[in-house]
């Protein structure tokens, strides 16, 4: 383990990611202020999981890594509030289909607004090709992707 320039301990990878998710719910929460209130950063995280045309309950709960009951109690103010609306799926009436709303997509849009802005911000920070190489490397770990050779 290294040590930063004060002597105290380099902070570990879990301490660097909540300052950054930190900086997310900011803005997360500053936007539920202004425009959608109520909402939370796994409400939002919900809507941005929808596809456009809707998804089934139980990929929604494979997608999300919530268990049935999580999902629904997070899908219950999202519904109640007019951001999703959960339907028989019309292929197969016994599954139920989570769908956004126009008011659903409004939020969704307006959460990627301003997470991008976000990510415009810390690539000015560090660097726009540092910023990218990040968000490749997240983007990699979060998907399982590519692993290094072992050449």
């Amino acid at each position: 383990m290294s040590t930063a320039v004060n002597g105290r301990p380099e902070p570990i990878i879990m301490s660097l990611f909540e300052l950054a998710m930190k900086r997310v719910r900011d803005e997360l929460y500053a936007l539920s202020d202004a425009r959608f209130p109520g909402l939370r950063s796994r409400h939002y995280r919900l809507l941005a999981l929808l596809p456009a045309d809707g998804e089934r309950v139980s990929r929604l709960t494979e997608d999300s890594g919530l268990t049935k009951q999580a999902l629904a109690q997070a899908l219950a103010p999202l519904e109640a509030g007019g951001y999703v609306e959960v339907v028989p799926d019309p292929s197969d009436r016994r599954a139920r289909l989570v769908r956004l709303s126009p008011l659903g997509r409004e939020a969704n849009a307006a959460v990627r607004a301003r997470l991008a802005g976000v990510e415009q911000e810390w690539a000015g920070q560090v660097g726009a090709e540092r910023w990218a190489a990040a968000r490749a490397v997240l983007t990699d770990l979060a998907s399982g992707g590519p692993r290094p050779s072992a050449d």
